[in-house]
């Protein structure tokens, strides 16, 4: 016959396994989801080719602004710079962070998710559309978002954002056209492990366009949105479809460029460029059915092991 004292350290030993497996939640990344966008060599060409230079333009004033974006659950940070060059400080939230240096745009890999809970987001801006002073020109417009969650988190959520806008205001020395050139690398990346339930979802959008306005009549006089970096450069993945999604253009880095209708001397116009990454993520886990059966299970044992009569000592 099995022993009182037996049966409740039996009774103890179910607890503690109970309580152990169900604390032991895999700590991989529940949720992943990545975007980079860099834009090179960035040119506005005159009708034969050549680029555009300060003395082209009767008036000419530009502004360049940025900003970075990271949130996880209710905790954000963010900063903003606005000037000819604007670079934007990284922004991380959460455990562990990236350690990512300042301004590194590499995808950290190709199918692999990065773990941890966090919002990252980081922007750079350096050179010239076009030719000021004899300058050299080439612009280069860097932005990058990252976002993961645990599935041990429950009720986690992460966003990260992060863009640039470039706008230019100006006046034609004599009537011409405007090619812009550039060279476009483009990452995007949505993971969802298998165990996400009920609710994960995780989501990566690049954009960048172009557009002219003519500021006399307000007309949208040209427009420039290349799919393969705008609606071909969005991924998602969801608990009801786990994986990894990954998009990158196909040549690597690809060369694209548009030209405007002619634009008109003497009158006004407004370029203004965008050029943004956004990633999202949510996770929403409960424990797993058998977890909770064991712990159910752990909980009765603890109960009848506390009711079970203490056995008399024996007298000396």
């Amino acid at each position: 016959m099995t022993r009182p004292n037996t049966i409740r350290r039996n009774m103890t030993l179910l607890v503690a396994a109970a309580a152990a497996t169900f604390g032991m939640a895999p700590a991989s990344a529940g949720t992943f989801a990545s975007a980079i966008l860099d834009i090179n060599n960035f040119r506005i060409l005159k009708s034969g080719g050549a680029q555009y230079q300060n003395a082209d333009f009767i008036k000419l004033v530009g502004v360049n602004d940025a900003h970075a974006t990271a949130s996880l659950n209710n905790t954000l940070v963010s900063k903003s710079a606005i000037g000819p060059r604007p670079d934007v400080a990284h922004q991380c939230v959460g455990t562990p962070c990236p350690a990512f240096g300042e301004n590194n745009f590499t995808p950290f890999h190709a199918v692999k998710p990065m773990l941890g809970n966090f919002g990252y987001a980081d922007q750079n801006f350096i050179g010239s559309a076009i030719l000021v002073n004899g300058a050299a020109t080439g612009a280069r417009s860097q932005t990058r978002a990252d976002v993961a969650t645990s599935q041990n988190m429950q009720f986690a959520n992460s966003n990260s954002s992060v863009g640039s806008s470039n706008t230019m205001l100006f006046r034609l020395n004599s009537n011409d056209t405007m090619t812009f050139s550039f060279d476009a690398t483009a990452f995007a990346m949505a993971y969802a492990s298998p165990e996400g339930r009920p609710v994960t979802t995780a989501n990566a959008r690049i954009s960048w366009s172009v557009n002219i306005v003519d500021l006399k009549t307000n007309a949208l006089v040209f427009h420039y949105a290349p799919q393969e970096i705008n609606g071909m450069a969005t991924v998602s993945r969801t608990h009801g479809n786990n994986g990894t999604s990954l998009y990158t253009l196909p040549e690597g880095t690809k060369h694209l460029q548009e030209t405007s209708q002619k634009l008109l001397a003497d009158r006004d116009y407004q370029i203004t460029v965008q050029h943004n990454t956004l990633v999202s993520a949510l996770q929403q886990e409960v424990p797993e059915p058998a977890s909770l059966a064991l712990l159910g299970t752990g909980m009765v044992a603890m109960a009848i092991g506390r009711r079970l009569p203490r056995r008399p000592r024996p007298r000396t």
